[in-house]
């Protein structure tokens, strides 16, 4: 009897063990690959705020990442990444000197800088 008990209790250790062999092959396989994606970047919009001042927005997104690239004119070109998101759902940039809030499906926006100032392009 004894010898039954120890059989039956080496089948379930080997049994376990091939379980876990399995979820660890199972887990290999669903693991997600690196991205092959190539960059993609829409065209330019070109926006104007109240006083006349052009801004260039190009939206973007590499692999995983979604950006914005804003030049106003006469300044250089800053790259934005996504952050955060307002109360109506659309997506808020910023980087260390800009914030972009995104407005009318991305056709319109309001950019801040880093001492607070708001304007409001379309």
């Amino acid at each position: 009897m004894r010898n039954l008990y120890a059989a039956v209790f080496a089948l379930l250790i080997m049994n376990s063990c091939n379980k876990e062999e399995i979820n660890t092959q199972n887990q290999a396989e669903i693991t997600k690959p690196a991205s092959t994606e190539i960059s993609q970047v829409q065209e330019p919009l070109k926006l104007k705020n109240s006083k006349g001042e052009e801004l260039s927005v190009t939206y973007l997104a590499e692999g995983d990442v979604v950006g914005v690239k804003i030049q106003k004119t006469g300044e250089g070109e800053q790259k934005l990444s996504a952050k955060t998101t307002n109360l109506s759902g659309n997506p808020i940039f910023s980087n260390e000197n800009y914030m972009w809030e995104m407005t009318h499906e991305g056709k319109a926006g309001k950019l801040s800088d880093k001492d607070g100032n708001a304007s409001e392009y379309q």
